[in-house]
């Protein structure tokens, strides 16, 4: 999917009572669906998996078709601050809680995400903020009740993976929310509690160099490390 299929589908989804799990999916994903059983499943029941790596991406197919014309391209990478900003704004959306990040950060997101887009007081949306960090097992019930007295269309679970995966499928179960949608880090990058990379940059393939060296300690083994062991797993799979 590029952006505006997305949206097109988001909104059909919340105008008619659907339901949908949104996910983006990168070699961290990739990796976890080959080690972690729940993780897989989860990834499996998701009705929209989104390519949120350049990786991936490229593994998918040829980048041109016969014709010269792109086929899959920069536009089909979609990380969450590429569309959860204009998603909140559709038509159909009135209320979206953002579960994850600090106080701070979750709060300045949210003030952030619910400013109009300039077609008057009646674009804003109203958010629920719900901080997760840290989090605990026993928050998940008090989550469920303000989730269900709140009753958003849209909520944003940005915990980190395989944690946000496991709370979206509680509240999947527990709720009636027409769009749950893991975000990673969107919430911190949104509030500008995490630098986020310029997209030039991840439109040539090296954002993941970018978090590196922003915060080597906390990316040095999922870049530089699992990708190996992905590349591992994988050929063990196919001898």
């Amino acid at each position: 999917m590029d952006r505006e299929t997305l949206l097109a589908r988001l909104a059909q989804e919340i105008a008619s009572g659907g339901r949908l799990t949104v996910a983006g999916h990168n070699l961290h994903s990739a990796y976890l669906m080959r080690t972690e059983t729940p993780f897989r499943r989860f990834y499996e029941q998701a009705e929209v998996l989104l390519i949120d790596g350049m990786p991936l991406l490229a593994l998918l197919g040829l980048p041109f078709a016969r014709d010269g014309r792109a086929r899959l391209g920069p536009r089909h990478r979609l990380g969450s601050t590429d569309w959860v900003p204009q998603a909140v704004h559709l038509p159909a959306v009135r209320r979206v809680a953002l579960l994850g990040a600090s106080a701070s950060s979750n709060a300045g997101a949210a003030e952030k995400l619910s400013g109009s887009t300039g077609g008057g007081a009646d674009d804003a949306v109203e958010m629920l903020s719900l901080p997760a960090d840290p989090w605990f097992p026993e928050d998940l019930d008090d989550v469920v009740a303000r989730v269900r007295a709140f009753a958003p269309e849209i909520l944003l679970i940005g915990m980190g993976m395989p944690l946000q995966e496991q709370i979206a499928t509680s509240l999947r179960a527990r709720t009636e929310i027409p769009v749950i949608a893991t975000v990673g880090g969107a919430i911190d990058q949104l509030s500008g509690a995490q630098s986020l990379a310029p997209r030039w940059v991840g439109r040539i393939g090296l954002e993941w160099a970018w978090r590196l060296a922003s915060d080597p300690r906390r990316f040095a083994g999922r870049y530089l490390v699992e990708p190996l062991r992905l590349a591992r797993l994988i050929l063990r799979g196919a001898a």
